[in-house]
């Protein structure tokens, strides 16, 4: 079931019906399962991927789809989750990633725009952080922008904000119609519909059972979103989102008089964007919708056209859940609050991963930093 409904996907794909033989068979539709397809498929690999919804359903399909930096935090915060050389590290990495997926977004009809985007400051404490962070950044070459309330107020004039940093780089698409074009752009063999309900490895070959047929392949990559694998307990956690879309406006041009999307600090943020003529508000704290209404649009008439969501897995540690289970399954899940860039930079290590191959970003993200079937390795 397509998660968005003002842009969803509109290609579909059958269901696998027979026995099927392949190489590489990856379990999921969502970005991280379509990227990790493309990219073994661009090495070579026979690769098929099956999704027991539709390709970019749930929980792609619900992102906002905004490009970010990071896996989830900011910069400063980052240096204290993972050390001053990892996160500088994952910056740029995922810098890269942002400019490959403009480079691609002319090629697919995933709605892309290189828009910006600007980070908030509520209050004194926000604003030294936005201080800081932008110190860091431009320490590390990566151009944002410090803005004052006068500055703000001109490319945002409803509410008066302490200030803000600005983003140029940062861009957004329609995630789901994103994962679509790319299945679409390498021809990849997908069968929607097909639930995965088990697996078991026996000597050189993995066996895959669905509702309707068995496939057989040497390595398997599960790649999906709220179950990612027992064993790892409490290190991951269940988050959610809702989007709210208006009714089309004329007063788009008047609330936003620049296309930026603007996001608040908090751990459990905001996000309020125009897109085309609606105005659009993302909320990670549930339960406030009214509220947030009437905080970012005062004087605005909101009218809802359409609410989305969904949930899905995020580490309490902010790293993506990429590495080998066992000898021949791999697992690339979890993707957390950057999901479409955690997805795209996890997917591109899987043909690696999946030859014994390690880097930093693998060492960083490895599910074996859980305790998995009762042991810690």
């Amino acid at each position: 079931m397509q998660a968005n409904p003002i842009w969803p996907v509109t290609k579909r794909r059958a269901a696998l019906e027979k026995d099927l033989r392949c190489d590489v068979l990856v379990v999921g539709g969502g970005m991280a399962g379509i990227s990790s397809a493309r990219a073994l498929k661009k090495e070579g690999r026979d690769v098929a991927l099956i999704e027991r919804d539709e390709v970019g359903g749930p929980a792609t399909g619900a992102s906002s789809g905004v490009l970010y930096y990071g896996s989830g935090t900011n910069f400063v915060p980052g240096v204290e989750v993972f050390g001053q050389e990892t996160t500088e590290k994952l910056w740029l990495e995922t810098s890269k990633v942002i400019s490959e997926i403009k480079s691609l977004a002319p090629k697919a009809d995933c709605g892309f725009r290189s828009c910006g985007a600007v980070m908030i400051a509520q209050n004194d404490e926000d604003l030294a952080s936005v201080q800081e962070e932008h110190e860091a950044l431009r320490t590390l070459g990566l151009p944002t922008t410090l803005l004052s309330t006068d500055q703000l107020s001109e490319i945002y004039p409803l509410v008066l904000f302490k200030g803000g940093i600005s983003f140029d780089a940062v861009g957004q698409v329609h995630p789901a119609r994103l994962a679509s074009a790319l299945a679409e752009m390498e021809g990849l063999t997908i069968f929607e519909g097909t639930p995965m309900v088990s697996w078991n490895e026996d000597g050189d070959k993995v066996t895959v059972k669905t509702d309707r047929a068995q496939i057989e392949c040497s390595q398997l990559v599960l790649a999906t979103n709220l179950e990612p694998v027992p064993g790892i307990g409490d290190g991951v956690e269940t988050e959610g989102s809702v989007i709210i879309a208006s009714t089309p406006t004329n007063r788009v041009p008047d609330v936003f008089p620049e296309e930026k999307i603007y996001w608040t600090m908090e751990e459990k943020y905001d996000l309020f964007y125009p897109r085309g003529d609606r105005l659009i508000l993302e909320l990670y704290q549930l339960g406030e919708e009214e509220e947030k209404m009437k905080r970012y649009f005062p004087g605005v008439e909101f009218s809802t056209d359409q609410i989305w969501g969904e949930n899905w897995s995020k580490p309490r540690d902010w790293r993506p859940l990429l590495g080998m289970l066992t000898m021949r399954t791999a697992l690339a899940a979890g993707m957390g609050d950057q999901g479409i860039i955690m997805s795209w930079l996890s997917g591109s290590k899987v043909p690696g991963l999946l030859k014994g191959e390690q880097d930093w970003f693998t060492d960083l993200t490895s599910p074996r930093r859980f305790s998995i079937g009762g042991a810690q390795a």
